[in-house]
């Protein structure tokens, strides 16, 4: 009886949880037309969520950056209170309901990877691999303990996308990563972008910075680089979108928004200020006309911006798709899209940070944190959601459940139209290296009705050092996108041994018409040798002299040559593209000055950053953590005369001191107003000095205003007061023979 009755009463107990309203996550948002938004992860089982991976069950795997500016003084950051965890819907209602955390006590961490087995994740300066065992890590292995050396959060390396090169890549880094024969691989690449990184289906990488919403390389990284003392300018960080302007549908606040021209006269802002993350969309859910458009995130205007992508003779050009409205736009000033992700289901998954606060402490205005404060958006709860955006055209179905697919049944899914599960392939097929699922994995390489699938096969064989030169000799330049990853594939395996049967591909680029494959046959000529290249070289130069684009990738390939090369120039080339690019490399062979990819090795923190540390040490306790001073200590830094003003007074007040009376404001400070000066401080260096004065001259003004003196600036200074003794008066400092302003 007691059993049946507790049946019953565990019945009505889910009932009653059935018709429990769920809270409305979605009216705030309107969207392009045709599209739907619904949420699949929010509070109270996110925090400051960053980062998310989804993985072959289906589960959100999601990243928090819990110590990142929980109040507006960014208080707490060294605190261990960051997570890594596992999202569940165990109910199968779309929405995740239970939360396993995997790692927990980090500081910070930035970046997440589900990758051979394991989890990959950055938690500063280090890289690690973890194993997954039974959803709980097993021994950590260090990849890299110099991936993120000092730095601020906002300028530090993150995102550790797998591209199809099998390369893992970072925005904001100079290191690239891969695990091959057994151990992982550390090499310097080129530095890229802020804050998110994403690739198209031939593998070039997409970023951005904060003012500029999409960078992009014409070719995949590290194609360029064969000649020491060259670096391209046109292959690689193209700023390619036409606009910058954005269309919020509310008033927002922005670091700088007391610069001209900011907002509207509705008082919205105007252009990109905090943009991050691009996504190139290669699902397969959206209608006709979406597979390889960009998407950029917009958190400073709540919304999300669309972009379309057009090709011209190599170049990308990013062209926004609408005219005052936005893909997706929200009315709440809390949603902040800091990332997006395509998903195992086709459709486009954004993480919604969900805060008020974005902008970090060292970079943040007095400006900004005035008007966060007056409003009480400082008082606001620290959030975290994930989004799921489909198309009303076609049916969204729940993310697939592939854990249970066998080796041999991921092969099929290296053509699916969707990159997810093409890329989630080949990662599994890479690591596996089963030899036995050799022939049927080229087998998908030949089938010419599916070109994403011959990509994503040949790059599989790549991964496992499977790819032959017979295979590669059989593909004809027919598909110009294919063909054109056939000429990368072909310099990627070229040896000395192989070159006499690898030159028929590159012969075939020669004889095409397609751009694209001229421009990747110029820089996979560096590693060719002998008459055949020179031929190609020299029909290169007749046809493309004028073309900045084949000319840079041509002079990365012919290190040594430059001098001859330009030699046989004729007069009608001298002012070409290819002879400004020959010129230039030969002014830096004459200088030894190499163009070198180097991993850095020193501390990345920014002098904003190391400014407002010093800052905190040496001048906080005083002038006011917000530089509004502080009553019978010291007056005002914010807006005063002396920081909107030459850059000289406030480096001389630095150094020498200020004693009352002066102005500030039009209020007299007298007795109490003395600075003493720091120039015989011997743990304050001119670098120290230029570092506090730029954090100051960038936070505590509402004028356009930088602090453009150098150390050897304040140096100079230095040296000109070194017999001074006194204080400066107000009187003396403005009479100081300024030489010229830098405002």
């Amino acid at each position: 009886m007691n059993k049946l009755i507790t049946f019953f009463i565990g019945i009505l107990f889910l009932a009653a949880c059935q018709n429990v309203e769920k809270p409305d996550y979605t009216s705030e948002f309107t969207l392009e037309e045709g599209f739907q938004i619904e949420a699949v992860a929010a509070e109270p089982h996110l925090n400051s969520l960053v980062e998310i991976e989804i993985d072959e069950k289906g589960r959100i795997w999601t990243l928090e950056m819990t110590g990142y500016m929980r109040d507006v003084d960014g208080s707490g950051e060294d605190i261990e209170d960051g997570k890594i965890s596992i999202l569940e819907d165990t109910n199968g209602d779309g929405m995740m309901d239970k939360k396993t955390v995997f790692l927990d006590e980090l500081v910070l961490p930035r970046a997440i990877e589900l990758i051979h087995g394991g989890l990959l994740y950055a938690e500063p300066p280090n890289l690690w691999w973890v194993p997954i065992e039974n959803d709980q890590p097993g021994e950590h292995q260090l990849v890299d303990s110099m991936y993120a050396l000092g730095g601020n959060i906002e300028h530090a390396p993150n995102g550790l996308l797998y591209n199809i090169d099998n390369w893992i890549y970072s925005a904001k880094s100079d290191r690239r990563y891969q695990y091959r024969d057994g151990k992982w691989h550390v090499e310097a690449t080129y530095k890229k972008g802020q804050w998110g990184i994403t690739s198209d289906d031939q593998g070039r990488l997409f970023y951005n910075d904060n003012s500029n919403p999409i960078f992009g390389d014409l070719v995949q990284s590290n194609q360029v680089n064969a000649n020491p003392y060259f670096a391209s300018k046109k292959l690689e960080r193209q700023n390619l979108a036409r606009t910058r302007r954005l269309y919020p549908i509310h008033a927002t606040l922005i670091n700088r928004g007391y610069g001209k021209g900011a907002y509207d006269e509705e008082g919205k802002i105007k252009e990109f200020t905090s943009g991050c993350s691009p996504l190139i969309y290669r699902g397969d859910q959206f209608r006709d006309g979406y597979y390889n458009q960009a998407f950029v995130c917009g958190p400073e205007g709540n919304l999300v911006k669309r972009f379309k992508l057009e090709n011209e003779n190599s170049k990308i050009i990013a062209r926004a798709t609408s005219e005052g409205s936005e893909f997706l736009v929200s009315n709440d000033e809390t949603f902040r899209p800091v990332n997006l992700n395509n998903g195992p289901d086709g459709a486009l998954y954004v993480v919604d940070m969900r805060r008020a606060i974005i902008q970090h402490r060292a970079y943040m205005t007095s400006y900004l944190k005035e008007l966060i404060i007056e409003r009480g958006m400082d008082t606001l709860p620290l959030l975290g959601r994930v989004y799921r955006v489909t198309d009303s055209l076609n049916q969204a179905t729940p993310r697939p459940d592939l854990s249970q697919l066998s080796l041999a049944e991921w092969v099929p899914f290296l053509g699916h139209k969707n990159a997810w599960q093409r890329i989630n392939a080949q990662k599994k097929l890479v690591f596996a290296n089963d030899k036995s699922l050799i022939d049927p994995i080229t087998a998908i390489a030949k089938d010419a009705k599916n070109p994403l699938g011959q990509i994503s096969a040949l790059w599989t064989l790549e991964g496992m050092n499977e790819l032959s030169s017979d295979l590669l000799n059989s593909f004809s330049s027919e598909n110009e996108f294919v063909f054109s990853q056939v000429i990368v594939l072909a310099k990627t395996i070229l040896t000395k041994e192989n070159e006499s049967k690898l030159l028929p591909i590159f012969e075939k680029a020669l004889a095409s018409s397609a751009h694209h494959h001229h421009l990747q046959l110029a820089h996979s000529l560096a590693k060719l040798d002998g008459a055949k290249k020179d031929e190609m070289v020299n029909a290169l130069i007749e046809k493309y002299a004028d073309d900045a684009i084949i000319s840079d990738a041509l002079v990365s390939s012919i290190a040594d040559q430059e001098e001859a090369i330009m030699a046989k120039l004729d007069q009608t080339q001298m002012g070409t593209p290819l002879a400004k690019s020959l010129g230039k490399t030969i002014e830096n062979k004459a200088k030894d000055d190499k163009k070198l990819l180097v991993m850095s090795t020193q501390d990345q923190t920014d002098n904003r950053t190391r400014g407002f540390l010093l800052y905190n040490t040496y001048c906080g306790t005083c002038h006011g953590m917000d530089g509004k001073g502080l009553d019978g200590l010291a007056p005002p830094l914010y807006q005063s005369e002396y920081v909107d003003g030459p850059a000289e007074r406030i480096v001389l007040i630095a150094l020498n001191g200020l004693k009352g009376p002066i102005t500030v404001h039009g209020e007299l400070y007298e007795g109490a107003a003395v600075m003493p000066g720091i120039k015989d401080n011997p743990d304050l260096t001119d670098s120290k000095i230029n570092d506090i004065l730029t954090y100051i001259k960038n936070g505590f003004t509402t004028k356009a205003v930088w602090f453009k003196m150098k150390e050897e600036d304040i140096a100079k200074l230095r040296a000109q007061t070194a017999d001074r003794k006194e204080m400066f008066t107000e009187e003396e400092l403005m009479a100081w023979p300024l030489e010229e302003s830098d405002d």
